[in-house]
């Protein structure tokens, strides 16, 4: 059967973080049920607030005849409006129904961006590390070039001017015109925010390349440390530049399968243009009308984005601790959902190929699931990201169990390294041996 050149392009397509995702879902860690599954802390999910939002999300919609029936498709009215003030409240922007366009997830929503903003074959510079899942996001369907601006852990990761002309530079060499910049913040994998003067520093460099910004700032109600959320929309806003910013709630509020995300621009075009692709990608009204309600909850809502804040917080210093213990190094984490651990000692060589030995042999004979660097475009081998929001008791069985696959793997090296040992001595005092 015949098959068309771009849809063979997606056949060839691997994505490492859904497959390593499924797999643990088949055979799930339970501490009662099932003690021997995987763990997964590889995907970035908040397991630690439905119980905050069961009841809320089980409460009586309020479905009407209308909500049965075709709606806008890029959101109704009602929702959009709700999340303008959300978007107001949480970011300090203005933002007004009619600059808002909501889609199938965050994803979605970038890969509608990027038909817009992009020819295929230009390129966007991401600070590297970046999510791994922006390469499919990307590439896929409008073949938009992530061109990585890379940081790197004796820098602290830092993001400065430099890092971002040598990815402009390096684009060039390859003959890729630049379009625009895509940032993270609060960043993923780092789990970190990025602070005024840094923000300040990427809008500047934007506008004199004359490059388009997206903002991708779905942790942004997920910032536990004591350096303050500074939304990159309002800085572009403030110095009268546009940005594109995208949201969702697949990570503030743990929903990600509602599978719901959105586009707030000030872009006519780029808002025409995404309200035309949402036409293949809406949200059901009903989940609309589910989130209208949780939106506009008043104190429940603000409660809980304590609350989660807190969780986090929490869940973030157990790990900590843990990987202390374990003598695990860790780059520190003020948001999000993860950590990003230094387990390079473990590797017999500094290559990527090694890394994924690793990973792959955690994986086997811990039955926990990491992310590798080099999913995230790390410049260097041996540091892997690690999802925390999850229980103690979880956390706590996970590290445990790497520990004990490293420690392992240590006592087989040595093993391996005694018996050669002996066997040079053996050969040494071998008559004849001529040694």
């Amino acid at each position: 059967m015949y098959i068309s050149k771009r849809s063979t392009r997606i056949l060839d397509n691997n994505q490492p973080l859904v497959a390593a995702h499924y797999r643990c879902a088949s055979d799930p860690w339970h501490p009662q049920s099932n003690p021997k599954g995987y763990i997964n802390f590889g995907t970035a999910e908040n397991h630690l607030v439905f119980d905050l939002l069961q009841k809320k999300l089980n409460a009586k919609p309020g479905i009407d005849e209308h909500h049965t029936h075709y709606a806008e498709l890029h959101g109704m009215k009602h929702f959009r409006e709700a999340l303008a003030g959300y978007l107001t409240e949480y970011t300090g922007i203005q933002a007004a129904a009619d600059q808002i366009v909501t889609a199938a997830g965050s994803s979605a929503i970038l890969d509608m961006v990027m038909f817009g903003l992009c020819e295929p074959g230009e390129g966007m510079i991401l600070p590297a590390p970046y999510y791994a899942g922006f390469d499919h996001d990307l590439k896929t369907r409008v073949q938009v070039e992530a061109i990585p601006a890379y940081t790197r852990p004796e820098d602290g990761y830092s993001l400065t001017l430099e890092v971002l002309q040598q990815a402009l530079l390096h684009a060039g060499k390859r003959t890729i015109k630049v379009r625009g910049i895509i940032i993270t913040n609060p960043h993923n994998p780092l789990g970190k925010t990025y602070d005024s003067e840094t923000l300040q520093m990427i809008v500047n460099f934007a506008a004199d390349h004359k490059l388009q910004i997206v903002a991708d700032e779905l942790y942004m109600n997920s910032v536990f440390g004591d350096k303050p959320f500074v939304s990159l929309a309002k800085i572009a806003a403030d110095a009268g530049i546009d940005v594109h910013l995208v949201y969702g709630f697949a990570k503030d509020f743990g929903l990600s399968g509602f599978k719901t995300g959105l586009l707030y621009t000030k872009s006519e075009k780029l808002l025409q243009v995404v309200k035309e692709l949402a036409y293949f990608m809406p949200v059901s009204n009903a989940t609309q009308q589910i989130l209208t309600n949780l939106l506009t909850s008043g104190a429940f809502l603000k409660r809980f984005i304590a609350e989660n804040k807190l969780r986090l917080k929490n869940a973030s210093a157990t790990l900590h601790r843990l990987l202390a213990e374990a003598d695990f190094p860790a780059e520190r984490t003020d948001a999000g959902f993860f950590a990003w651990v230094d387990l390079s000692k473990w590797l017999d060589s500094d290559t990527f190929e090694n890394e994924m030995q690793l990973y792959n042999y955690v994986l086997e004979q811990a039955r926990v699931n990491i992310m590798p660097g080099q999913f995230f475009h790390n410049p260097e081998p041996g540091w892997y990201r690690l999802c925390y929001a999850r229980n103690e008791e979880m956390l706590t069985k996970g590290i445990r169990r790497i520990k004990s696959a490293l420690q392992a793997l240590d006592d087989a090296k040595a093993a391996t390294n005694n018996d050669n040992d002996e066997d040079e001595e053996a050969r040494v005092i071998q008559p004849g041996g001529g040694i």
